[in-house]
């Protein structure tokens, strides 16, 4: 049997969609060898996802907003661990750095076709080439299988919050006919739905489907919420939990819904990974690289001319892709997945 590096180092610092569809590369080696010791680099936002994870021994966080000091206390952490072989799976300068400085006698990164900012440069070992549009957990997996390991498994799993899952619990038995999750945002806003769609179209699945309805979203999206929850007036089980769940609650609350719907977003990816069925609202995104992973997902779009154009905003007077993608389109493809996907008994 192939012979995995004693300690290894994954440098995947965020973002939460990123870091969540990494965990299989984790997973595929410690399924591979138990006894390989794994590290994670990663920045706070993205934390809860790694620490305490039962494939990852040890996280190593750092801080883009410590300066040098923050960058020597990191260097010196991460080197006293030992690790004997560095992946950068996010193949940018910064990663390729932090990868070179973590004192490993080895690092693995991406091919040249695939890298940004010339971070092959840094890596002496890399993957074999493949197509820039494969889907991103595939991709990943290439780094498990470039190590030795046959078919590496897309196994997703994130740390177990007792509380959290509690929680989740007391949700679905509050909802009797189940509960759908909305999130109302991306970070990209190339990628956004607008909010008052997702208000209607809460109000309909709730109408329509007795199923409670949830917006969620991180703190940043609240007033995304808000306008959401205002434009869903007069639906009779909605609630706007915008900014008020953890990653740990929603991957729990994920795991335990009917439905999620989302634009291409970190939440979207954790939704897929727990297990829930995914309706997914695609725009400047290309679904074929970092659509919800798996086979019981839906994902709509248009087909502008310009789409997928992989912009983080859109240069056009009209934003098409995602202003064509109507509530009518979106709520007929829930109502079908309701319907034959996950009904409660």
């Amino acid at each position: 049997m192939t012979s995995l590096p004693r300690r290894i180092l994954i440098v995947r610092l965020g973002a939460i969609g990123d870091v969540t569809n990494a965990v299989v590369v984790a997973n595929a080696l410690k399924d591979f060898d138990p006894s390989v010791r794994i590290g994670w680099a990663v920045h706070d936002l993205a934390r809860p996802l790694v620490e305490g994870h039962p494939s990852v021994e040890r996280v190593h966080v750092w801080s883009k907003d410590g300066g040098v000091r923050e960058l020597a206390r990191w260097i010196d952490e991460v080197r006293g661990a030992g690790y004997e072989l560095a992946l950068d799976l996010q193949r940018i300068l910064k990663s390729a750095l932090l990868a070179r400085f973590a004192g490993a006698g080895r690092v693995l990164a991406y091919d040249r076709a695939r890298s940004k900012e010339l971070s092959w440069v840094l890596a002496a070992e890399r993957i074999e080439p493949g197509l820039p549009h494969a889907h991103v957990v595939d991709q990943y997996l290439a780094f498990a299988r470039a190590l030795g390991v046959p078919n590496p498994a897309a196994r997703f799993s994130l740390p177990f919050d007792r509380a959290a899952e509690e929680r989740a619990l007391a949700v679905a038995r509050e909802h009797p006919r189940g509960f759908v999750l909305l999130h109302v945002g991306a970070t990209k806003s190339a990628n956004r739905w607008a909010p008052e769609r997702f208000g209607a179209l809460a109000r309909r699945l709730a109408n329509e489907h007795g199923v409670g309805a949830w917006f969620i979203g991180g703190p940043h999206e609240r007033a995304a919420g808000a306008r959401a929850f205002e434009a869903a007036a007069g639906a009779r089980d909605v609630v706007d939990r915008t900014g008020a769940t953890s990653l740990p609650e929603l991957w729990h609350l994920a795991a335990h819904a009917r439905l999620v719907i989302s634009a291409d977003s970190g939440p979207m990816h954790v939704a897929a990974a727990a297990g829930a069925p995914v309706l997914a609202l695609f725009g400047a995104a290309d679904e074929r690289r970092t659509g919800p992973y798996g086979s019981s997902h839906v994902v709509l779009r248009t087909r502008p001319d310009c789409a997928p154009c992989g912009r983080r905003d859109c240069p056009l007077p009209r934003h098409a892709c995602m202003l064509d993608l109507d509530v009518e389109r979106v709520a007929a493809a829930a109502s079908e997945l309701l319907s034959r996907l996950n009904a409660p008994n």
